[in-house]
């Protein structure tokens, strides 16, 4: 009489096999997802559409099948009013602002740098590739702070040429317009190079930390003030 045990293996082989199948898939997927989202040179290709990040992948996971007829920002971008819908989402999640990091080698020993940048959970991240697609410029990049991820243009050429003009012909709604037309004079003044003499890195100051009113600041302005004058 033959023994059971080796007619039950020869059973349950299949499905040891497409176990084994899945648990390779999740590990590739989990290996590219990590690599993917540590780099911040640059957002995902429209072109990929397994992004790990969406709404819809996710979705599929749960329910065991591979859906791709989730929408793509080349996509969306035809469906809708989007400068105004960007506008209308920068009134609540995006944020202008300038720091300011101690630095021997500059000129004044400190160096100031305006942003624009725009925040979402993991879960909402095609917005943000929306975003990156019409301004057609900035990155995309993991926030470890508050465990969210960032769209952000730091670039002066890029804040003077496709953000702020943006904002000019689409204007907020929110207090967070007084904050705009703050960082917009500082970009302007940063254009003129004044940032580069005392009385214009003063001015700037003062104009930046009227702008997030309820943000925190490291240092005050009396401190950096006082550390540009031994210079």
């Amino acid at each position: 009489m033959k023994s059971a045990i080796p007619f039950r293996v020869r059973e349950l082989a299949p499905f040891r096999r497409e176990a084994d199948r899945r648990r390779r898939l999740i590990t590739v997927n989990s290996k590219w997802y990590n690599e993917y989202m540590d780099n911040t040179v640059g957002s995902l290709p429209i072109s990929r559409r397994t992004d790990p990040v969406t709404t819809g992948s996710r979705n599929a996971g749960r329910n065991r099948s591979v859906s791709t007829d989730y929408y793509t920002p080349s996509s969306t971008l035809k469906l809708r009013n989007i400068p105004d819908y960007i506008s209308g989402y920068v009134d609540g999640e995006g944020c202008f602002t300038v720091t300011f990091n101690a630095k021997a080698k500059a000129l004044l020993g400190w160096e100031l740098r305006p942003s624009f940048s725009v925040s979402q959970n993991e879960d909402r991240r095609q917005v943000l590739d929306i975003i990156r697609e019409y301004f057609g410029c900035g990155y995309i990049r993991r926030d470890y702070a508050d465990k969210t991820v960032k769209f952000e243009v730091r670039d002066h050429d890029e804040l003077m040429t496709k953000v702020i003009p943006h904002f000019e012909r689409f204007p907020l709604l929110s207090k967070k317009q007084k904050d705009f037309e703050l960082f917009r004079s500082i970009c302007k003044l940063i254009d003129e190079t004044q940032h580069l003499n005392r009385d214009g890195f003063v001015n700037i100051l003062q104009l930046a930390y009227r702008m997030n009113g309820s943000g925190k600041r490291k240092r005050t302005k009396e401190e950096i003030i006082k550390r540009l004058q031994r210079r």
